[in-house]
């Protein structure tokens, strides 16, 4: 018999061996295995071991020797179908696997999200986007080229509505959007100012699990980021800014 033909089936070398011996031979002792295969005796009685437990060999006591024999050639189809019913087993539990690993790995790119906006109609997209989200929201470094850029008209309208939604904001502004911010505040609306040193181009957006970094340049840009931790820490920031903060 050809041990290679064996080893495709599953058995190791020394067991392949082992078998094409016992075989021949019809029965044999574990010292005649011993030394017909001059393999160390602990090898032979390891593999003898496997092979029982694959139904490929078992043994009868005879004058109290044990006596090892190959069984019926169905053994050998048994044990393919015995695997092949532990890799259908597998091939199901590694199905779940999948399925939950996929799910953790799209909750965490969910969770771990970055976008960027750029010019006055992606930050209409990102703003609409804080409305969507129907939650109260804080920001703050607001300078008066984010009324500038994106215009008087632009900020009334969004606030109406917002307020229509009854969503409701607290804003720290820069100090240079003192007299415009007197237009929208209300109880929805709570205002406060930072100091003309902490002035910057720079306003923070904290919404929902999502912080929104937005630079008011001639060509402005937003850096969206929605991470859970991210938010939490920019809303505690937020608060000891409003504490610092001047009406």
């Amino acid at each position: 018999m050809d041990k290679l033909a064996l080893i495709k089936l599953g058995l190791n070398k020394n067991e392949s061996k082992i078998y094409v011996v016992l075989l021949k031979k019809g029965q044999a002792t574990a010292g005649e295995l011993i030394k017909a295969t001059e393999f160390h005796r602990n090898i032979v009685y390891d593999n003898l071991e496997k092979l029982i437990d694959k139904g490929l060999v078992s043994f009868i006591v005879e004058n109290n020797r044990k006596l090892f024999q190959v069984n019926s050639p169905d053994s050998i189809s048994q044990m393919v179908e015995k695997k092949q019913k532990e890799l259908d087993e597998q091939k199901k539990i590694a199905e779940e696997v999948k399925n939950e690993v996929y799910k953790i790995v799209t909750e965490r790119k969910v969770e771990q999200e970055a976008t960027i906006y750029r010019g006055v109609k992606g930050l209409k997209v990102f703003f609409k986007d804080t409305l969507e989200e129907g939650k109260d929201y804080y920001v703050f470094g607001a300078p008066k080229e984010s009324l500038e850029i994106m215009g008087s008209t632009f900020w009334e309208n969004y606030n109406l509505k917002r307020e229509k939604i009854k969503v409701g904001v607290k804003m720290i502004f820069n100090d240079d959007l003192r007299e415009w911010s007197k237009k929208i505040q209300s109880k929805l609306t709570k205002v406060k100012f930072l100091s003309k040193k902490f002035d910057t181009l720079t306003e923070t957006v904290v919404y929902g699990e999502k912080v929104g970094i937005i630079v008011w340049t001639e060509k402005p840009i937003v850096t969206l980021i929605k991470d859970i931790n991210l938010a939490k820490a920019y809303k505690k920031y937020f608060k000891i800014l409003w504490e610092e903060a001047i009406e």
